[in-house]
């Protein structure tokens, strides 16, 4: 891509000489009369019949008076440019159809949905009379956003980021951006070049930095980043720059003001909360890829009773005090997804014990080594809480023995999604029982981690299926259960050999059925 507008500014290189009529036409997007057309195309016949007159001509070799002859050239090609836009057929589609389009590749930020690369050269690419729109358009050079696989260079990054922005008039401002350290360019201070001078116009802003970097964003005065609803800063550790160590000043850059809801951090191996002077009240969303210790975590825990989805990775649990109501009841009403990654192989019952979930309805624990399961941990939190949970990921907890299994499928009777780790026994008898639906009526995705059987999981699927048409014999329930529709497992290839019939056929019916091609552990999880 060209970073400069020449690219898209070629029609105006040379000055237009013609009567009134010339020099308005072209540069607007009205539809022409019958009038107007018939004399546009007149002209546009003569300009070309010239400029094949001087093609003649300059064919002939050089000679005096060619450099005039070839201005002359340039003038009239412009005129014909000007004359096809004009004459566009594109005029006559429909303002809905314009406005459409418009909304379309000019979408700021947005998660959701896939975003169109560079949306002001795509709709300058489209038709040359849009070029003025397009330049008088903010919204459309409003957002930048690098993949991570850019082939871009540091300047690059920095010259076509500062290029929209500088077109974006007073809109606020969205950036992806990541430095990596396979980029061999010269180094670029993003921070001093790029996020600092527009620091308080950023809506969304989203930003891998080198380590050295991380330390002078921290740095940035009081409020200037009060506008950004969205917040995500990493230090990419994969510089080779040794470790990063954990920031113990005051972080100030979002004033108590700050509209922030969406927060996201990875600053190093350890962050420390109680330095960080954020708008905590506001947050919706905050996912910190930094461990923290457990105290400091509960402590900010307090200040979080808007939160909607906690990410965290904490250690130390077993140092946590013994907690009493008064002073470590945490209640976070509006949480709905909750992913605990435990740091340190130690009872985490401590962790949960504090916490009063109404609304939540994901619930992921993760360690890297794998963790024994507290059934305890569990019944309490749903006893004080009283949530129903549609989401559980226990791919790295081990569940020691099949009746706890069961009771927390019995726990949890809207279960939708449930992933269970290598080392946990899920018998044949249970996979039955939800095939009949007596248990796990609801659930339609089951993960299974390590090496399963393959017949008795077919056998509940089929189950499901009779169930799902009506067909099933011996079940006593009144109403059919969810569609359970996906496993994913690993099994012996001689078993899906001897199965192969079964599995085209539950496939056919509409299922699911992923078999892995090697047995995953607790490391590959999260």
């Amino acid at each position: 891509m060209d970073i400069s507008l020449s690219g898209i500014t070629a029609m105006d290189t040379l000055p237009f000489e013609g009567d009134a009529f010339d020099q308005r036409i072209g540069l607007t997007n009205a539809i022409l009369n019958d009038h107007d057309t018939r004399h546009v195309k007149a002209r546009y016949r003569a300009r070309r019949n010239r400029v094949l007159q001087l093609d003649s001509v300059l064919r002939k070799g050089p000679r005096p008076g060619n450099k005039a002859l070839l201005q002359e050239r340039e003038k009239m090609i412009t005129a014909m440019k000007r004359y096809r836009v004009a004459l566009s057929p594109h005029k006559f589609l429909p303002t809905e159809i314009w406005q459409t389009i418009f909304r379309y590749v000019s979408a700021g930020y947005n998660r959701s949905t896939p975003r169109v690369q560079d949306p002001p050269l795509v709709l300058c690419g489209v038709f040359s009379c849009w070029r003025n729109i397009v330049m008088n358009m903010p919204e459309l050079w409003k957002a930048v956003h690098f993949s991570v696989d850019s082939t871009y260079t540091r300047q690059q990054k920095l010259a076509v980021a500062q290029l929209w922005f500088s077109c974006a008039a007073d809109m606020p401002l969205s950036m992806t951006l990541t430095d990596t350290p396979n980029d061999e360019s010269v180094f670029v201070d993003f921070v001093r070049d790029l996020i600092a001078p527009f620091s308080r116009r950023f809506r969304y802003l989203h930003v891998v930095l080198h380590p050295t970097q991380i330390d002078a964003l921290l740095s940035l005065p009081a409020g200037s980043f009060d506008r950004a609803e969205e917040f995500s800063i990493a230090a990419n550790t994969n510089f080779s720059t040794g470790l990063v160590m954990p920031w113990e000043s005051p972080v100030t850059f979002f004033s108590p003001l700050a509209r922030v809801r969406n927060l996201r951090l990875q600053l190093g191996p350890l962050v420390l909360p109680q330095y960080l002077l954020f708008p905590w009240h506001r947050l919706e969303s905050f996912r910190c890829d930094s461990s923290m210790d457990s105290h400091h975590c509960i402590t900010m825990l307090t200040k979080c009773q808007a939160l909607k989805l906690l990410h965290i990775r904490i250690f130390g649990i077993r140092y946590l005090p013994p907690p009493t109501v008064h002073n470590y009841q945490i209640s976070l009403p509006n949480l709905r997804s909750l992913t605990v990654h435990l740091c340190d192989q130690e009872n985490y019952d401590l962790f949960f014990l504090p916490l009063i979930l109404p609304s939540l309805k994901s619930l992921w624990i993760y360690n890297y080594d794998g963790v024994p399961w507290s059934p305890g941990m569990y019944s309490g939190l749903l006893n004080r809480s009283g949530c129903s949970l549609e989401h559980i990921s226990l791919a790295s907890v081990n569940i020691s023995e099949s009746q706890e299994v069961l009771r927390l499928i019995q726990l949890t009777p809207e279960l939708i999604s449930l992933t269970f780790s290598q080392s946990t026994p899920v018998t044949p008898d249970i996979l039955y029982r939800i095939g009949r639906g007596e248990i796990g009526a609801s659930l339609i995705q089951l993960f299974l981690k390590g090496r399963r059987d393959l017949d008795p999981l077919l056998t509940m699927l089929e189950m499901r299926r009779r169930l799902s048409t009506g067909n099933a014999v011996g079940s006593s329930r009144t109403q059919s259960p969810a569609s359970l529709n996906f496993i994913e497992t690993y099994c012996d290839p001689e078993e899906i050999l001897r199965h192969t019939h079964r599995i085209q056929d539950l496939r056919h019916s509409g299922f699911e059925i992923s078999l892995l091609n090697t047995v995953e552990g607790h490391h590959s999880q999260i």
